[in-house]
């Protein structure tokens, strides 16, 4: 037995240390996002390879503020826009220097280019480039010729004094040309294939503070003209997949890829966790990052670069969050400022146009399962999928996506049991919803007469008690209640929350009310706690194994607390007859039907899919609803208030709450910023002592 637990253990550390050696050299952290949008570690996808620069490559001087790369799929040869040296340079596999393209012919005159920033290669092999200083499309041949040149877009739709400076450009596969210009927020500019503007394809929205907005509609025409304009957002680059589809990145908070077609609609899916927010997310929502290009690979999945942090997020065509590889710094595979990349043959390429060099990343083998794994995934092939997701989860618990995929093989298979376990690990309620679903007719299927005959039996035994014992029953029960006045007291509760005017009156004279409230106060704490623990997974948004009981207890028990403390203090002042401790019973026990209806609501949440949630949430609707009309209730009983000033007063007494919490927020600053002081303080004198 001790051989066998030493074995482990040293097979437990081996492994370890081939992790931890094979990954050693990786310079970045590389994460998941769980179900609340947080980052958990994962293992990394991509590893670097190599860097290259102008000098590695062969080249009489090294790249300048190089802006856009382009990788011929045909060949692998790779295409630079060397912006600074007025040049495309053409790098072959190998990363050999293949040729370099610093001008063409023109009307059988040299010309050249100035500030080339974005570049294209057709299936065909012609070369557009946006010649951004001389404000033109630049179209080559293969053997580099020129082939045409577009220039300024002309329309009525364009003002005359348009300042057009190319920034990013790609082409369709019926040759129709899309164009990011600087400081156009109209869209992407269209032209035909013969260099005729069209249109402005895929407009965004304009972006609107409704606050901004509030305050236009009550300021002066004066005041508004001073305030700054609702400007839609622009684009940042664009690319096309291997169908033609137009992809754009734009600066936004949120949706900022698009998936364009020919319409200009967006259709980009996004049925990820991460839903329309791509790159970093901080509690839940976007960093305001810089994503300056996006790349899409033969399986559809979106390579997203975010230039700020330096880090390259990968989806797939269905919006999941794959990984992420990159940062910034100066070691091998991080960057200074990232400025386009690529993807050919399952490496990635990266041009940091600070440190003028090209950086490749190949697959790691938990990239290349994944990847692997996810084409099936989004083929529907999830049986062959499942294969590789199950050596996924060895390699890294922490993979949600790989369960996702196990438990949609499961489902496709009706084991609607294992679904539902591989749903739940992978934090997947629409699957465990569908799952549950499937579960559910197959229950009832099988044990449909046990069921039926099971109440039925209830229903006749009840009938029997009631008609031959019913009458003895209560008998003894009355006769219990009056030797057991605390009890008795308990049990009045059920009549209270039916009848509240009379029943506040009544437990107003009860002597053992206050010893009543703090046991249904305990029942109120353990519906709660019972609530968070026992809901069924797809309407639990909680982990039932983080639950800290105390924290739970805190959450029910503070509220009720400060709520009769300070509607002591509000009904006192508004002449209110109720003293302290009545006010603490009438809140028990007007709470008393909600926490009644959590429990049958926990129960039926293993029942209810997510296409029932309205059922669902309509029983806690109900407790909600019964419970303040129970408070409302004993307020007008106890305070002898009528239902306005009942209301008023409760009003209030929630604006006193919002103040208290202010104050204690403000307490708790100063406080920390007191302790801060004294500690400083503390350390100077040591400082001087020592």
């Amino acid at each position: 037995m001790r051989k066998g637990k030493r074995f482990c253990i040293k097979l437990i550390v081996f492994l370890f240390l081939i992790i931890s050696v094979t990954y050693a050299g990786i310079p970045y952290y590389t994460y998941i996002y769980n179900e609340r949008r947080r980052p958990v570690p994962s293992l990394p996808a991509y590893e670097p390879e190599k860097i290259y620069t102008g000098e590695t490559i062969g080249l009489d001087k090294d790249f300048s503020s190089p802006e856009d790369l382009f990788v011929d799929k045909r060949n692998g040869d790779i295409y630079v826009a060397d912006t600074g040296n007025n040049r495309i340079v053409v790098i072959n596999k190998d990363f050999k220097i293949k040729k370099i393209i610093d001008g063409f012919v023109n009307n059988s005159k040299r010309d050249g280019f100035k500030a080339p920033t974005g570049l294209f290669l057709t299936d065909e092999g012609k070369l557009y480039i946006a010649d951004s200083q001389n404000a033109r499309i630049v179209i080559l041949n293969q053997d580099g010729s020129l082939f045409k040149i577009v220039g300024k877009p002309v329309s009525d739709v364009i003002k005359k004094d348009f300042t057009y400076i190319p920034k990013k450009v790609a082409v369709d596969k019926l040759g129709r040309i899309y164009v990011v210009a600087e400081n156009v927020v109209e869209g992407l500019i269209q032209f035909s294939p013969n260099g005729n503007f069209e249109r402005f394809f895929g407009s965004n929205r304009v972006e609107v503070n409704p606050v901004e907005l509030f305050w236009r509609r009550v300021l002066t025409r004066k005041q508004r003209s001073q305030l700054v304009l609702f400007i839609p957002i622009e684009y940042r680059n664009v690319t096309a997949d291997k169908d033609g589809f137009i992809y754009g990145c734009v600066r936004a908070w949120y949706d900022q890829i698009k998936r364009l077609n020919a319409l200009g609609d967006n259709i980009i899916k996004q049925e990820g966790r991460t839903g329309n927010m791509y790159g970093d997310l901080y509690f839940g929502f976007t960093v305001r990052g810089e994503i300056v290009d996006i790349a899409v690979d033969d399986s559809e999945n979106l390579y997203v670069l975010d230039g700020r942090v330096g880090r390259i997020f990968v989806y797939n065509n269905l919006g999941d969050y794959l990984f992420v590889f990159g940062d910034i710094g100066n070691q091998k595979g991080t960057f200074q400022y990232p400025t386009a990349i690529d993807i050919y043959n399952g490496k990635v390429f990266v041009l940091d146009e600070n440190k003028g060099t090209i950086t490749t990343f190949k697959p790691t083998t938990f990239g290349e399962l994944v990847l692997k794994a996810n084409s099936y995934y989004v083929q529907g092939y999830y049986g062959k999928a499942a294969n590789i997701w199950d050596r996924v989860v060895k390699m890294d618990a922490n993979y949600d996506l790989a369960y996702i995929g196990i438990g949609k093989n499961y489902l496709h298979e009706e084991k609607y049991k294992e679904a539902m376990e591989s749903f739940r690990l992978g934090f997947y309620p629409t699957g465990y919803s569908k799952a549950l679903r499937g579960y559910r007719i197959e229950y009832m299927r099988r044990n449909f007469a046990l069921i039926m005959n099971t109440i039925l039996l209830l229903i006749l035994a009840l009938y029997l008690i009631i008609r031959f014992f019913g009458d003895t029953i209560r008998t003894h029960y009355h006769n219990f209640l009056r030797r057991h006045e605390l009890l008795n007291t308990l049990i009045f509760v059920f009549y209270v929350i039916r009848h509240p005017f009379d029943g506040f009156y009544e437990l107003r004279r009860k002597p053992k009310a206050f010893k009543g409230a703090l046991i249904l106060l305990i029942f109120v704490i353990l519906s709660f706690i019972i609530q968070r623990l026992m809901t069924a997974f797809h309407f639990n948004p909680y982990r039932p194994e983080e639950l800290n009981i105390l924290l739970e207890i805190g959450r029910v028990l503070i509220p009720i607390l400060v709520w009769v403390i300070i509607n002591w203090a509000v009904t006192t002042i508004m002449e209110g007859k109720a003293k302290m401790r009545e006010i603490f019973i009438m809140t028990v026990y007007g709470i008393f039907p909600l926490a009644l209806l959590i429990l049958p609501q926990t129960l039926l949440s293993h029942v209810f899919t997510l296409d029932e949630a309205a059922f669902y949430y309509f029983i806690g609707t109900i407790g909600t609803l019964w419970s303040i009309w129970v408070i409302l209730s004993g307020m007008m009983e106890l305070q002898e208030y009528t239902l306005s000033k009942a209301i008023g007063t409760s009003l209030v007494t929630l604006g006193g709450i919002i103040f208290a919490m202010f104050i204690g927020m403000v307490f708790f600053a100063t406080f920390q910023q007191f302790i801060r002081f004294v500690y400083t303080v503390y350390l100077e004198i040591k400082y001087m002592i020592g």
